[in-house]
């Protein structure tokens, strides 16, 4: 089979400008790589299109029997749904959810309104459109700030967590300066975290869940480089990384200093966090994280592959944070970490993601 590998990679320029999170969403080359080498493992023809605005020529013309779909598009809000709308009007098979789900998907504030008509608990919240906006009275301190169509925990700071007005106008000030959209306020569940993925359709099924261990001053997931992105950034400002990496923490434990050849060091923002998979929860928790997170899955149409992210609070209920319908895939990512913890390797993954595509199309 030939399969084109549709993907939106980081570029030098996106290390040069703006905030380093900006990359958060996209693939490194090694990520990259990795993914075409356990596609073409099972002897498919892999095809790399870049998403940008020659891959509609590029699909065009390619005469490849699948798309495999992890492009998280170049801009606007609906960005992760360019490449499967164009795919639609070119009629060409592609792995994942569809347009709608990925539009729905990434606007945080429409998912949990999908969600809340389903009756699928998620934290109370409003969208924000200006600093100084009044909040609804269903909302108490103490709120997260979030930007409103980003993933991959781009915006966060330990700051995105606020206990008064005054802060909440300055964080949401800050977000909509720099990254120029509108944000989620959202009440914040100061409790445990899990990520649940989910695999395949008829039916889709979960892997073992993931608890989220937090380390830092403040109980969320902050943006961290993988190393890969790291030695890129050190290589657009002229250095090299000594070896081992080595990293210092800030004061403020959300940045790390990392060694160079030199003497001097590199930057980088850093995530205070580790992860459990499978979780070490009672049975009756992972039933019930389960079960909300197939509910989410089929509350907003998704396809093939998902992972939810959940929050649970004193009472106990699972509550909802966010969907990502293009979950990372680097074998580091918590996707393949936990298929690994249900005995499927790497490049089992692969296939597997390209068996239940094909299964939909009937290829």
């Amino acid at each position: 089979m030939k399969i084109a590998l549709v993907y939106n990679g980081i570029t030098r320029d996106m290390l040069r400008e703006g905030p380093l999170d900006r990359t958060a969403e996209f693939d490194s080359p090694h990520t990259i790589t990795t993914l075409r080498e356990a596609i073409a493992v099972h002897g498919h023809e892999v095809m790399l299109v870049e998403a940008n605005e020659d891959a509609y020529g590029r699909l065009r013309t390619s005469g490849v029997d699948l798309v495999f779909n992890v492009a998280e598009g170049i801009r606007g809000a609906d960005r992760e749904a360019q490449i499967p709308a164009m795919l639609e009007m070119l009629g060409m098979p592609y792995t994942g959810s569809g347009p709608l789900s990925l539009a729905l998907c990434l606007h945080k504030g429409k998912t949990k309104e999908v969600l809340s008509w389903h009756g699928i608990p998620t934290p109370a919240f409003q969208v924000l459109t200006h600093p100084c906006e009044p909040l609804c009275a269903a909302l108490t301190f103490p709120l997260i700030v979030k930007l409103l169509h980003e993933g991959s925990s781009m915006g966060l700071s330990y700051n995105s967590v606020v206990e008064t007005l005054p802060a909440l106008v300055e964080r949401v000030t800050h977000l909509m300066h720099t990254y120029a959209q509108p944000v989620l306020v959202e009440q914040f569940i100061d409790g445990r975290e899990f990520t649940v993925p989910i695999l395949g359709n008829a039916p889709p099924r979960t892997l073992p869940v993931i608890e989220v261990q937090f380390q830092g001053p403040r109980n969320i997931t902050l943006f961290q480089p993988d190393d890969d992105v790291i030695r890129m950034l050190a290589g657009v400002r002229g250095q090299r990384l000594a070896t081992p990496l080595e990293l210092r923490l800030s004061a403020d434990q959300e940045r790390a200093l990392v060694r160079t050849e030199d003497g001097g060091v590199v930057e980088i923002p850093i995530a205070l966090t580790a992860s459990v998979c499978p979780a070490a929860i009672p049975t009756a928790l992972t039933a019930a994280l389960q079960d909300t997170a197939l509910r989410a899955f089929r509350a907003l149409e998704c396809r093939d592959w998902c992972r939810v992210d959940m929050r649970v609070g004193a009472n106990g209920i699972p509550q909802v944070l966010e969907l990502n319908p293009i979950a990372g895939l680097d074998p580091t990512c918590w996707f393949p970490r936990s298929a690994r913890a249900a005995g499927i390797d790497y490049p089992t993954l692969m296939r597997t993601l390209v068996e239940v595509a094909c299964r939909r199309y009937g290829l």
